[in-house]
């Protein structure tokens, strides 16, 4: 995917973070609507709370978006969502790369032993 001509910061972010559709779309909407509540960035995407909220969930703990608490006058609270700053986006990206490419180069070093092992279980 990320080796194809013309690949994308979507094809970038799907890749590193094991995203899916559904995240890319609710991402899409919180981008386009800074400090959005889960209420309206449903209604946006045109998908039922409980599937946003999850969406929500995955990209706050990745750090691509942060949750803010609002509290109501009266009593209450609700959260807002924007995504982080793109700077601290391509530095976890970074980060993230070289996560992977170090596990890469360990599993690669350790193929003889781990396929054979893999020979000797069958």
């Amino acid at each position: 995917m990320l080796t194809k001509k013309g690949a994308s910061c979507t094809d970038l972010l799907t890749c590193l973070y094991n995203l899916k559709s559904s995240d890319i779309v609710v991402l899409q909407a919180v981008v386009a609507n800074p400090n959005a509540s889960l209420d309206q960035i449903a209604t946006q995407v045109q998908k039922d709370r409980s599937s946003v909220h999850r969406c929500l969930a995955k990209l706050v703990s990745i750090n691509l978006v942060t949750k803010q608490t609002k509290t109501i006058k009266g009593g209450g609270y609700y959260h807002t969502y924007s995504m982080l700053d793109p700077e601290l986006i391509k530095k976890h990206a970074r980060e993230r790369v070289k996560e992977i490419t170090e596990s890469l180069k360990t599993l690669i070093d350790n193929f003889d032993s781990d396929f054979e092992k893999h020979l000797n279980q069958k």
